[in-house]
Parts: C-alpha cells; structure tokens; sequence
C-alpha cells in the first residue's frame, strides 16, 4: 500500500494509513497531480468509492458522479464501487481495473465522515486487493469531510425550500412562468403516461431530443429503442449509421430472453452494467468468466488474452444464450472461431467491441456468419454499448410480456352479460 503524504495534513494515524484532519481537505486532483498522473495515461485509474444503498435507483448518484469527476479531471479510466448493496462492489471494481491492465489505482472514499469504513473496512478491502494483485499500486485519497464548499451546497439546499415554496405559490394563483430546457431554451413538453413509470424526467428529455433529430423512419419498431438507446448512451448520433442487425437479430434476442437464456460477457464491466433484475424475471444468469484462476493460466498457458481463454470457458453454456462483447477483439474472434467450427450456437451475439486492433476486423468476420447479431461497423463500440443493447433488449421483452399477460387478462373476461 502506497499513501503520498502531503505537507498540510495532519498525522492522524489509523492501521498503515494517513487521513486529512478537520477543515484541511485536498481534492483529488491535487492528490492526481502529486502522484504525477498524467490525462493521457491509461496506467493510473480512479476508483470512487460509495456506501451503497438497497434502494436501487439512489446508487445512480455515484456512477453520476464518477462519470462527473472523468470528465472534469480528465481522466481515462473512472470507475465507481460500493461497500455495500449493490454492485461492483470493492474487489469486483478492482477486478475491472485490472483487467484494462492499470498499474496504479488511486481510491477517493466518497463520503462525508471519518467512520468505521473509512477508517477499518476500506483498508482491509486494500490489503484483501493487494494480496491478489501483486503488481497492483493502491494510493488512498482523503474522503471528503469538512469543506466550505460542502457548507454552501447545504445553505443553497435550505434556501431551495423557500424558493420551491414561492413557485407552488406561484402555480396556485396561475403565474407560474413555463419550464424551458436550460440548454436551448425550449419549453419542456409535459411527459406522457405512456412513458416507463421509472423513466426519470430528464431520461425522458433527453429521448425526446434524440427523436427530433433522428429520422426515426430509417428504423422499424424493433430496431428503433436500441437505436435510440445506443444514442442516448453515447451522445453520438453516428450510430445511428454504424449499428447492424443481422438475421432476426431482435426477435430471436427478446425470444431468447423470454425463455431464460443467459448472458454471456467478455468482461466484469459489461457484467455489472446489466439489469440483473430484469434478467432475473426470466430466469436468466450473467456470466463472465474472464477473472476466474484458471481462464489466467490458460492465457498465460497458450498466450493468449484472458478475454479470449474466458470465451473458450464460457463453451458449454453458448448454445441458446446471448453473448455481449464490447471489450475485447480476441474475445470475438475466438466465438466467431467456435461457430464457424460448428463448436457454439448462441442464440444472438451482440460483438460491439471497440479499439484500432482488430476491432473492425472481428465485426467484419461476425457478420459474415448466419448467426443472429447486432454489431457496430468500424472502431466505435465498446462495453457501455454492448450493455446498452442488452439491456434495451430486456426492456422490450419485458414490455411484451406485460402485454401478453394484460391479453390474456382479458381474454379471460366474461362479455356475456354486458
């Protein structure tokens, strides 16, 4: 374990590690900056650690703010965690770092106080990880305490009560003014009930805006939410002329589901990004194997990837199931291998990997297949567009289901004496 010691802090000593006292916060990027990370390296990444909460939606807010602190600071490689409920957790977020092959992690506890976690679990969770990854450097950022910043957010939260108090009044006596986009100063349609009950407001917004400018007739009906989805998840609407659907893609996929197949990925990070609890309502399971004891001595065995040595694994449960790969080339080409073999017979194979060695060339061979799959032409890609498409397509076979059963619901309903 590796702790950088800054000047200012005070020696506040708990087990192997030092914490910032009181009032003398240093941010991460100045903790980045000491350990000489540079933005164009992919060998340091940040992991921000949260508590975790059971109810689902409330752990959004970290990934929300990891995403945040990448894109502020620069940073290649961001990746959230929890101590608890939920999913990765610690030891499964630094099995995703290290599978992209991170030589430095540097760990910013994202909470308030100096408790129990802070203090005892988060570095037990260290000295558990760094057992297993010998090679692995682990620096711990200081959470985040007291700060004057943290003050003013909690006054602008008090004062936001008497302004919300203002405008209901306001509503009440009709002289509320319209809510408009703060981005292009467009009144804000008023959502629909035909919209998930789940879909947060600015979701929906956001939807809204991708249909304006997509041309939507390019599409049929099931090609049209992962399109969508696809945008949505990457902000680029290029996709829209990159994404394939090959072979029945779709409705071989949502039928798949419906039967409880499972879903086969190359990597950790495409494993957590899936609902598992909508997988779960079919009976489905994830699984991911590239982190398994024996899937790294079989690559270092036949030198090849671990991504490729898990796929090999992953042969007696490919027939029927859906394989998403968004990661790793060498992961594809070994499926594209085993099929052509006559080895494998997934039923659907989402191959979205992405990068400038081999990417476009594994796609190129999978859509040579008669296999259903839903690929990206070209570089783009990558796991967050793999879990995209998994999960639209979950969504959709839940939806059919819903109706199924609504239809049968009425099917069953007595007429007669109306």
């Amino acid at each position: 374990m590796v702790f950088m010691l800054i000047p200012s802090l005070s020696k506040s000593r708990a087990g192997d590690f030092y914490f910032a006292s009181v009032g003398q916060i240093l941010n991460l990027s100045q903790v980045c900056q000491m350990t000489l990370i540079t933005h164009n390296s992919r060998l340091t990444a940040i992991l921000i650690l949260g508590h975790g909460s059971s109810v689902k939606k409330a752990n959004n807010t970290l990934r929300e703010v990891a995403e945040a602190v990448r894109i502020k600071g620069g940073y290649d490689i961001v990746q959230s965690a929890f101590l608890q409920f939920e999913h990765p957790n610690f030891a499964e977020a630094v099995d995703i770092l290290a599978e992209q092959d991170v030589q430095k992690i540097i760990v910013h506890p994202y909470f308030l106080y100096m408790g129990a976690h802070v203090t005892k679990d988060l570095p037990f969770e260290i000295e558990t990880a760094k057992k297993k990854y010998h090679n692995l450097e682990f620096i711990l950022a200081p959470h985040l305490g007291y700060h004057e910043k943290l003050v003013e957010i909690a006054v602008e939260r008090i004062k936001s009560v008497r302004s919300s108090e203002a405008e209901t009044e306001k509503r009440r006596n009709g002289e509320a003014e319209k809510e408009t986009n703060p981005f292009t100063d467009s009144p804000i349609r008023p959502f629909s009930h035909s919209q998930p009950p789940s879909q947060h407001p600015i979701e929906a917004e956001s939807f809204r805006l991708i249909g304006e400018q997509l041309d939507e007739s390019r599409f049929n009906a099931v090609e049209l939410p992962i399109v969508k989805r696809l945008i949505h998840t990457t902000a680029d609407f290029e996709y829209a002329d990159l994404v394939r659907f090959g072979n029945g893609a779709i409705e071989t996929g949502i039928d798949a589901i419906s039967k409880g197949a499972d879903i086969i990925v190359d990597v950790k990070m495409a494993e957590v990004g899936i609902s598992r609890e909508r997988l779960g309502k079919f009976g489905g399971e994830i699984r991911c194997f590239v982190a398994d004891k024996d899937v790294r001595a079989e690559a270092q065995k036949n030198s090849m990837t671990k991504t490729a040595a898990g796929m090999r694994k992953a042969l007696p449960f490919l027939d029927n199931s859906i394989v998403a790969i968004g990661n790793a080339p060498t992961a594809l080409i070994e499926l594209v291998r085993m099929i052509k073999d006559g080895n494998a017979r997934p039923a659907l194979v989402i191959g979205v990997p992405v990068g400038f060695v081999g990417a476009e060339e594994s796609k190129d061979e999978l859509m040579k297949l008669d296999v259903p799959y839903i690929s990206i032409k070209g570089r783009k890609g990558g796991s967050t567009v793999a879990v995209a498409i998994v999960n639209a397509l979950l969504m959709m076979a839940e939806i059919r289901r819903i109706s199924e059963l609504e239809n049968q619901r009425i099917s069953k309903l007595d007429f007669s004496n109306r």
